[in-house]
C-alpha cells in the first residue's frame, strides 16, 4: 500500500513497499531551472537524523522543468521500523558540493514540503505481517 494526499503532502505506506509520486515546482523568481539546479529530497525519523537522502536534477528532459519523479524501493523501507516520520524537499540555485559530492550550501529558493511554507511533510510507514 502506497498513498499521497497531494493536499497535505503526507505519505502513507507499508514497511517495504514501492511506490512513486511527481513533484512540480516552479522557481520563485519566475526564470527555469537550469542543468546546475537541484532538489534535494530527505526523509527524516522523531530525532531529526536523515534516513533517506537523494539529489534531483530539476531540468528533466523527459519529465519537465522543475518535475522531479520520486521513488522508493523495498530496500528504502523494508528495515525501518514501523512509526511517523517526515520528508521535506528543498530546491537549491547554485549549489556548492563538498569534496564527497554531497551538497553542503547555495541559494535555497524554496523549503521543505510541497505546501512551499517551510513546513516538513507527514510520512507514516505502518507494520505488515509478510509471508503469511
Amino acid at each position: 500500500m502506497f498513498r499521497v494526499d497531494y493536499e497535505t503532502g503526507a505519505i502513507e505506506m507499508n514497511v517495504g513497499d514501492t511506490g512513486s509520486f511527481q513533484i512540480a515546482a516552479a522557481r520563485d523568481d519566475g526564470e527555469q531551472w537550469t542543468d546546475d539546479d537541484v532538489a534535494l529530497f530527505t526523509v527524516r525519523d522523531g530525532s531529526g537524523a536523515d534516513i533517506i537522502t537523494r539529489t534531483y536534477g530539476l531540468n528533466d528532459v523527459e519529465l519537465g522543468n522543475g518535475v522531479i519523479g520520486i521513488e522508493f524501493q523495498n530496500s528504502d523501507t523494508d528495515q525501518l521500523a514501523a512509526g511517523s516520520y517526515t520528508w521535506e524537499m528543498r530546491y537549491v540555485v547554485n549549489p556548492l558540493y563538498d569534496e564527497n559530492g554531497k551538497v553542503v550550501d547555495g541559494d535555497i529558493v524554496r523549503t521543505p514540503g510541497v505546501d512551499g511554507l517551510g513546513n516538513p511533510m507527514n510520512l507514516t510507514l505502518k507494520a505488515v505481517y509478510r509471508d503469511i
